[in-house]
């Protein structure tokens, strides 16, 4: 989707909710999507083919009070953080939750990540008195949390992510703008945490590029990071692990705010022009120039989620508005130009090309 032909959208059915807030889109199939809004509802979607999206079900009450994240377990599960102070995993087939997750402090949970190699859920929380921490669960033994790591911030905890490949690889990102990097098969907290960074800002998304770390703050700052160890000062201050610093991205991207980090790109929204664009990401170059646009947004509203659809040509987008929007490519999407390969890919030949040539050290 992402090719130097910069392809068209146009606006397809959209599926409107307002005064209500669309938070959330995820893919449960090819075929059905999961959003949570504000009135505490997940709604199920049928998008077919072409650019259509219908309801197809609505869970109601889903949490006591806001429905703060949504995570994917499989094609019919689906796993809730609520600022209740519990996660819910939902079987979407019988329309109910089949486990109820809970921890000791009953603090409100602000996000939420599943991994599936590891079948774990993890949760951050809120700042509750000087507590304010990250919490999983076995779903295999969801009776009570397997960890619990409530030191390493002292505000909430407003991202959760795991590595894609080794699942016991864990970033947790809080208004206290740090991200923390743990190793979750160590219950010792202190022994846990494997890195530190201090972004300078409250974070608003954190997750890896291959194994560098990206963090964005609610400031618009965004920065990708190496890892490294936090008890190995010689590896922080070695020039080849010194982190690339976007700053504040919103005047050369061309946009108010960043609406998503996603594989291979960026999406970016400016609402007092009604414009919300992705642009194309390779490593650590963004291509502003190849933006794709998606003409009207959702007006003045802030679009809260994009999801993209490579399969079928198609991006959802979901706002302030209360609207849920499908946008069909115009023409037919062949193989993603070279040009646009997955993220990080750069950076990984750049290290192996000067290991090549600076053997042995």
């Amino acid at each position: 989707m992402f090719s130097n032909k910069s392809p068209k959208f146009t606006r397809g059915k959209s599926v409107g909710y307002s005064p209500e807030y669309v938070y959330t889109l995820h893919a449960l199939t090819p075929s059905r999507l999961v959003s949570s809004l504000s009135d505490r509802s997940l709604r199920i979607f049928d998008t077919g083919s072409g650019a259509n999206i219908t309801e197809i079900t609505k869970l109601s009450n889903v949490h006591n009070s806001n429905t703060s994240g949504v995570s994917i377990v499989d094609n019919n599960t689906a796993v809730t953080a609520g600022e209740d102070g519990v996660a819910k995993v939902w079987d979407v087939r019988q329309n109910k939750a089949t486990t109820e997750l809970s921890h000791s402090a009953n603090s409100p949970l602000l996000s939420i990540a599943y991994s599936k190699l590891a079948n774990t859920v993890a949760a951050g929380t809120e700042l509750v008195g000087q507590d304010a921490g990250v919490v999983l669960w076995d779903l295999r033994n969801p009776r009570k949390p397997v960890r619990e790591y409530i030191d390493s911030h002292n505000d909430d905890v407003t991202c959760v992510a795991f590595h894609p490949t080794n699942p016991h690889s864990l970033l947790s990102g809080a208004t206290d703008g740090l991200v923390t990097r743990y190793n979750t098969t160590i219950s010792d907290e202190d022994d846990a945490v494997m890195q530190v960074v201090n972004h300078g800002a409250s974070i608003h998304c954190t997750g890896f590029f291959g194994n560098d770390i990206y963090a964005l703050s609610h400031m618009e700052t965004f920065s990708i990071y190496r890892p490294t160890d936090k008890d190995d000062e010689a590896e922080e201050d070695n020039p080849e692990n010194q982190p690339t610093v976007f700053g504040d991205v919103r005047e050369p991207w061309g946009c108010e705010y960043v609406v998503d980090i996603g594989k291979g790109y960026v999406a970016v929204g400016s609402n007092s022009d009604a414009k919300l664009s992705m642009i194309p990401m390779k490593g650590e170059k963004v291509f502003v120039q190849h933006r794709i646009e998606l003409p009207g947004a959702h007006g003045e509203e802030v679009v809260r989620c994009l999801l993209v659809d490579e399969r079928n040509s198609r991006i959802f987008t979901g706002g302030e508005d209360g609207n849920v929007s499908v946008w069909q490519m115009e023409g037919h999407l062949g193989e993603a130009d070279s040009e646009w390969s997955e993220v990080g890919n750069d950076r990984q030949k750049r290290k192996k090309q000067r290991e090549k040539r600076f053997k042995p050290y």
